[in-house]
């Protein structure tokens, strides 16, 4: 049986280094209907905004510095809330390596780039869909 996902309901933490990465996925967000979105610049800030603000599922890009999203999500994963904190990683580079290194950290989803709102609204759906089961 589907779980039915209300997206207004819904909180998204957005992290990329580049601004108008995070603002068009910001957008697309409000667009599918997404209730609240926080952004951040950088993994260190994410893993802040991650245990203050809670989300439901966290936007994160592969490539950034200093902290990459790899890095995010193995931090992530050791706080007391992040062990089941729904991720779904942007990147650019769907290698095996790379889903290999994801499957390793436990990262639900990828969205490769550029992300259109219909693909980015089915993996929300998707991660929540598991994560509440």
């Amino acid at each position: 049986m589907a779980v039915a996902i209300d997206l207004g309901t819904v909180k998204v933490l957005v992290i990329d280094d580049q601004e108008f990465v995070r603002t068009i996925v910001r957008k697309m967000l409000q667009q599918i209907g997404v209730g609240t979105v926080v952004e951040a610049h950088d993994g260190t800030s994410g893993l802040e905004m991650a245990e203050r603000e809670l989300p439901d599922v966290v936007i994160c890009d592969v490539q950034m510095r200093p902290v990459d999203g790899f890095g995010f999500v193995r931090s992530l994963r050791g706080l007391p809330h992040g062990g089941a904190m729904p991720v779904i990683l942007l990147t650019a580079h769907s290698d095996a390596a790379t889903v290999a290194r994801a499957r390793d950290l436990n990262v639900e989803a990828f969205l490769a780039k550029p992300v259109l709102p219909p693909a980015l609204k089915e993996k929300i759906v998707q991660v929540l869909s598991t994560a509440r089961r």
